[in-house]
């Protein structure tokens, strides 16, 4: 199975710059929850290593990875972010998941 995932390269650059990762690097993308009661859920990222099954998205020298677990979630989404938030510029959104 294939997903469809966009990362906007400044996305990519704005990781290299802020965490310090290095091109090569990879990058696992999974999904986290939020503490109790709040009932959310959130993209995380590590560094990682490729595993088999793995869907693969190289942007800006950067390895994305993501678990075949995860589809669900990132399957159709977009990875942005807008420079003008500077650390919290960055941005997940998937239009599947929303009601």
């Amino acid at each position: 199975m294939s997903i469809t995932l966009q990362i906007e390269p400044a996305f990519a650059l704005a990781y290299r710059r802020y965490a310090e990762f290095q091109p090569g690097d990879v990058l696992r993308l999974y999904v986290r929850t939020s503490g109790p009661g709040t009932g959310g859920m959130f993209y995380a990222i590590e560094k990682d290593a490729l595993a088999e099954g793995d869907a693969v998205f190289d942007v800006e020298g950067l390895r994305f990875v993501i678990r075949p677990t995860d589809f669900w979630y990132f399957d159709g989404g977009h990875l942005t972010y807008n420079p003008a938030f500077g650390e919290y510029g960055f941005s997940f959104s998937n239009p599947r998941l929303e009601d």
